[in-house]
């Protein structure tokens, strides 16, 4: 069962505002018992709804015989940031300091795909349920018309907090989360190049991660893997390998159709009525974007099958730079800070720089009303007046090319260079009254011999607010005629990422940088209006 949050917490979207507080347009599930996501599936705590139609298969059944038909699988290149054959991207990061409205952004372009929705036994009789902690559950009772709940949860703990308690009348307890990967009716996509989950989390009970596949089969048959307890925050990947079958064991499941045609990623505690225990969900992603990690071993775990189609093994590169990247000034919370994998204590912060090493005075123009110096820096304040970077620039004497900016590191503030080859490229959400460029700074040595140059790509000039795509084919070589570095070799070093303004001496313009992002990023994260 799958139940609304009685609060209408987490909605940003017009259109599901008057769903809230009320399931009775959750679907019927389908006739394979799998579960149905209402039209608007916002994750739920404290709240006891029994109108909601009854789900034939909350749990997978301890017996069944599990034949997936025949399904093609084509796995798109993890370089790539296009969509793979099932419509969604090959990686993905969920991180709760950053969403405030509820959802896992997968690529897909459902209306209700990734939204987290509740899942429990209260339909086969039980009484399991999550509550949320009181400093919650008393601004959801104070807040409930104002649609503010889940972003007051995500701006205190920077995550998904609530205590899990198992309850009585059901034969087999349980209460859960999830998400559906394409669209709300649990279509199935191909999820195969994401390798596998990560999670980063603390949780007081040992929980099972589920990939719930779509109406296809006779029987309901997951895949699972079971995560141990952790009192402190802990990162863990978890390869496709390492996932099981719940027909049960010495019953074959080819992993690689199964992965074709996957509908959903549950979280899921089961135990016995009175168990309980706090729970706190930090980040849920593709295999390798949460940052450090190792794989849980399930003692329980039947390795799947595997087919023509290949599992990705895990990467283990010291530096993971998320593949996804996308910074929204209007989720930024004043933080002025861009998460791109590195050191979270130095990269990403949004810094300014100019000609002034060069003798020049050109010169960032802030708004008279930011005078706040955060950490010593301008930018959480504009920011957070703002919800983007919004600057004038001029222009100065000094240097024969006046120049001035603002940018971000990728990995550390000493920078080093890390890949970010997955980007596929850059995207922006702008306006401009004049042309500039995106640079890729590069760490110190990345073209030996050839000084400080880069690779660049131009942005023209618009009135109104426009989403571009610079894929990086359009980066070219700043370094002179008859210099040709290698693009492929100079994406593994980049250092930084800065938006540089140039003009005439005693001349100026102005900016609006409202989203920077990975190829495609900048599209997939637009609300969807009334």
């Amino acid at each position: 069962m799958k139940r609304l949050f009685a609060g209408c917490i987490a909605v940003s979207f017009a259109a599901m505002l008057a769903a809230c507080g009320d399931d009775s347009s959750s679907t019927s599930p389908d006739a394979s018992g799998n579960e149905s996501s209402s039209s608007a599936a916002i994750l739920s705590g404290d709240s006891h709804d029994e109108s909601s139609p009854s789900s034939s298969s909350e749990l997978p059944p301890d017996t069944a015989c599990c034949k997936v038909k025949e399904s093609s699988s084509s796995v798109a290149s993890s370089e790539s940031r296009s969509l793979v054959s099932g419509g969604v991207w090959p990686q993905f990061l969920w991180d709760g300091s950053f969403d405030n409205e509820g959802r896992v952004v997968t690529g897909s372009d459902g209306e209700m795909a990734g939204y987290w929705y509740e899942i429990n036994d209260v339909d086969d009789g039980g009484s399991s349920k999550f509550t949320f902690p009181p400093d919650i559950k008393k601004a959801c009772d104070e807040n409930w018309y104002t649609g503010t709940c889940y972003e007051f949860m995500m701006e205190t703990y920077g995550g998904i907090k609530e205590k899990v308690v198992l309850g009585a009348g059901a034969e087999n307890p349980h209460v859960g989360l999830g998400f559906n990967i394409l669209n709300e009716d649990q279509d199935g996509a191909d999820v195969t190049e994401w390798g596998g989950l990560c999670l980063e989390y603390s949780s007081d009970l040992d929980f099972l991660v589920r990939i719930a596949e779509d109406g296809t089969t006779m029987e309901s048959c997951d895949f699972t893997a079971s995560i141990g307890a952790s009192e402190s925050k802990k990162v863990v990947d978890i390869p496709w390998s390492k996932l099981g079958s719940s027909c049960g064991a010495g019953i074959e499941i080819d992993a690689a159709k199964f992965l074709a045609k996957a509908a959903a990623v549950h979280l899921l505690f089961d135990g016995k009525a009175g168990d309980s225990g706090e729970f706190l969900l930090k980040k849920i992603g593709s295999l390798g974007q949460c940052g450090s990690g190792s794989a849980p071993v399930s003692s329980s775990a039947v390795a799947p099958k595997s087919s023509s189609s290949t599992v990705p093994a895990s990467s283990s590169s010291a530096k993971s730079i998320i593949g996804n990247m996308l910074w929204d000034g209007y989720n930024d919370r004043g933080k002025g800070q861009v998460e791109t994998g590195g050191d979270s204590r130095t990269s990403g912060y949004w810094y300014q720089f100019n000609d002034g090493d060069n003798g020049g005075t050109s010169a960032l123009q802030f708004p008279s009303d930011v005078d706040t110096l955060i950490f010593g820096s301008p930018f959480p304040e504009l920011i957070k007046k703002r919800h983007g970077i919004e600057l004038g620039v001029k222009f100065g004497e000094g240097y024969e090319k006046p120049y001035a900016g603002v940018a971000f590191n990728v990995w550390n503030e000493e920078q080093e260079g890390g890949s970010v080859s997955p980007w596929g490229g850059i995207c922006l959400q702008y306006k401009s009254s004049i042309d500039f460029e995106i640079e890729l700074g590069l760490e110190d040595g990345a073209i030996p011999t050839m000084g400080a140059c880069s690779f660049v790509a131009s942005v023209p000039a618009s009135a109104s607010e426009k989403i571009s795509d610079f894929v990086w084919e359009k980066f070219k070589s700043n370094c002179g005629a008859g210099v040709s570095p290698d693009l492929t070799d100079a994406l593994k070093k980049v250092a930084s990422v800065r938006l540089k303004f140039s003009g005439a001496a005693g001349t100026t313009g102005d900016f609006l940088i409202q989203r920077i992002g990975a190829v495609g990023m900048c599209r997939d994260m637009i609300p969807v209006g009334p």
